[in-house]
C-alpha cells in the first residue's frame, strides 16, 4: 500500500495520493450506483476502466522514463 502512495525516497507522493484516492471514490460511486440500479451505469463503468488503466499506463510510464534516465 504504501509504494502505491510514496515516491522512491519514500517521501508522499501527490498525484499518486491524488490517483490513488480518486480510484477509491470512483469505486464507490460505481458500486452505489449499480446499488441504485441507474440507467448510466455501463458508461459510468467505461468510464471507470479508462481512469484505472490510465492510471497503469501513467505509472509504467513514469517508471519506464526514471529507469532511462538512470542508466545515462
Amino acid at each position: 500500500m504504501k509504494q502505491l502512495i510514496t515516491n522512491d525516497d519514500n517521501r508522499l507522493s501527490t498525484t499518486a495520493t491524488i490517483q490513488f484516492f480518486g480510484f477509491i471514490a470512483m469505486t464507490g460511486v460505481l458500486a452505489y450506483s449499480v446499488y441504485l440500479n441507474r440507467a448510466y451505469v455501463p458508461e459510468l463503468f467505461s468510464t471507470f476502466a479508462l481512469y484505472c488503466g490510465g492510471l497503469v499506463v501513467s505509472k509504467g510510464a513514469v517508471s519506464a522514463y526514471k529507469s532511462s534516465q538512470g542508466d545515462k
